[in-house]
C-alpha cells in the first residue's frame, strides 16, 4: 500500500498511556506539602540527540548498554494489539515520537521516556508475539518477526528513532525537572519510578526484593506490588531516615534521591543490616496493627481508615525499630490502646496532616508518640531529625 493511502484516522498514537488505566493496589493519603525552591541554584543541562536504528537498539539491550526494563518495569507492558500497531507504523513509515535517555554512573542508559514502544519492538524482534489487528498490513496478522518476508524484517531493523540522551554530567535536580515535563499528556513517571531508572544498584534491588514481602503486603493490605512503586518508596523513606535522619534538611524528594544514589554500590553486609532492620520493625508492627497499620483511627466513630498515612508510618517505624521486639509483644495491646487515644490531641493531627515534610512537624509528631509510649512504660531514646530547631 502506498503511504499517500493511508488516512489520518488509520495512525495510531504512541504515547506511554493506555497501560495506565490499572488503578494502584494501594491507596495514600494526600498530604499539604511546602514548596521548595531550588530556583537560585546554577543548574544546568547537558543532552547528546542520537538516531538510533533499531537494530542497533536491540543489540545495545542485549549487551546491556540500554536498560530497558526492569522486573517492575515489566508489569506496565503494552498488550499485543498495541504492540502490533506499533510495528505496522514503523512498516508504513509512520514517525515515532522521541524517546529520552538518562546516562547512569557507568555509562548505560536507562529509558525515562518511551519504555513501552521500545520494549514492544524488542519483544516483537524476539518473536515474543504475533501481530494481531492490523488494518493497513492486514496481510501480517498473526506472523512473528522470523515469519515475514525479508523486505518486512528489514525495514523494521533498518528504521531510525530519534533518541535524546540526558547526560550524568547534568545537575542531579534539573534531570528530575526534564523527567518530569515528559509525557505530558500521559501518565509521567513518579519519583520513585525516576529513582528506580536512575539508581539501579544494591539498594534499590533490596528495595524492590522486600516490597515482595507478604508482612509488609499485608500492612498495605494488598496481595501485589504497587504498580508505581509507592510501596518502593515507603521502604525507601524507612532506611533514609532511619540510617541518615541527622541530615534530613526539609526536602524529602531530594533526601530519598540521595540516599538510594548512595547505596547503589552498598556492601553486602550493609544491605544485610538493612533488610534485617526491616524485617523486624515490619513483624513487630504487624504483631500492634496488623492491617490497620499506618492509618489514622476515628476516636468518635471507633473506625480505621483505608488510606496509608506516610507520616503515621514514619513515627511508628522509627521508634519500633528501636524497641525490642521483646517488649513490642509484650505490650502490644496497651500499645494499640494509646496509639488510638493521640488522635484526641488535635496537635497531632495537624502534624501527620499538614506540611509533614517540615522538619517541625516530623519532630513534634515523633515526640508526641514517644511520649505515649513513655505513659505506658516503654523507655526510648529521643529520635531526633534533622535540624529539630528548625522553626515554623
Amino acid at each position: 500500500m502506498l503511504a499517500n493511502e493511508v488516512t489520518i484516522q488509520d495512525l495510531p498514537e504512541f504515547l506511554e498511556d493506555e497501560f495506565d488505566n490499572e488503578t494502584n493496589s494501594e491507596e495514600l493519603e494526600s498530604e499539604v506539602q511546602p514548596i521548595i525552591d531550588d530556583s537560585g541554584k546554577d543548574r544546568k543541562l547537558f543532552t547528546h540527540p542520537y538516531d538510533f536504528i533499531i537494530r542497533s537498539l536491540k543489540d545495545q539491550v542485549d549487551d546491556g548498554t540500554l536498560v530497558l526494563a526492569d522486573d517492575f518495569q515489566r508489569r506496565r507492558v503494552w498488550d499485543d494489539t498495541k504492540a502490533s500497531r506499533l510495528i505496522e507504523s514503523l512498516l508504513i513509515n509512520v514517525p515515532i515520537p522521541v524517546c529520552y535517555f538518562a546516562e547512569l554512573e557507568d555509562g548505560s542508559y536507562s529509558v525515562i521516556d518511551g519504555q513501552q514502544r521500545l520494549t514492544a519492538i524488542y519483544r516483537y524482534l524476539n518473536d515474543k508475539f504475533k501481530l494481531r489487528s492490523l488494518k493497513i498490513r492486514s496481510d501480517l496478522n498473526k506472523k512473528k518477526f522470523s515469519q515475514l518476508g525479508i523486505s518486512d524484517r528489514r525495514s523494521i531493523q533498518s528504521r531510525s528513532i530519534r533518541c535524546i540522551l540526558i547526560q550524568k554530567e547534568s545537575h542531579p535536580e534539573i534531570r528530575f525537572d526534564v523527567f518530569d515535563r515528559l509525557n505530558s499528556n500521559s501518565v509521567k513517571l513518579n519519583r520513585q519510578e525516576l529513582r528506580n531508572s536512575l539508581y539501579k544498584g544494591n539498594l534499590n534491588r533490596l528495595i524492590k526484593e522486600l516490597s515482595e514481602d507478604k508482612t509488609f503486603k499485608k500492612l498495605r493490605r494488598s496481595e501485589n506490588v504497587d504498580k508505581r512503586m509507592n510501596d518502593c518508596e515507603m521502604i525507601l523513606r524507612f532506611f533514609a531516615f532511619y540510617f541518615d535522619r541527622a541530615n534530613y534538611q526539609g526536602n524529602l524528594a531530594k533526601f530519598l534521591d540521595n540516599y538510594l544514589q548512595s547505596g547503589m554500590k552498598m556492601s553486602s553486609e550493609v544491605v544485610h543490616n538493612h533488610r534485617e532492620i526491616f524485617l523486624k520493625t515490619i513483624t513487630d508492627v504487624d504483631c500492634v496493627f496488623g492491617e490497620n497499620s499506618f492509618r489514622r483511627y476515628d476516636p468518635i466513630n471507633d473506625t480505621w481508615n483505608k488510606s496509608l498515612n506516610r507520616a503515621i508510618y514514619d513515627i511508628v517505624m522509627l521508634y519500633f525499630s528501636a524497641i525490642s521486639s521483646d517488649t513490642i509483644q509484650q505490650k502490644n495491646n496497651a500499645i494499640l490502646d494509646e496509639f488510638k487515644k493521640i488522635f484526641n490531641d488535635e496537635g497531632f493531627q495537624e502534624d501527620i496532616t499538614y506540611f509533614p515534610e517540615k522538619i517541625v512537624r516530623f519532630q513534634s509528631r515523633l515526640d508526641k508518640w514517644r511520649t505515649t509510649l513513655q505513659e505506658i512504660g516503654i523507655s526510648v531514646e529521643r529520635i531526633i531529625i534533622g535540624m529539630a530547631h528548625e522553626s515554623t
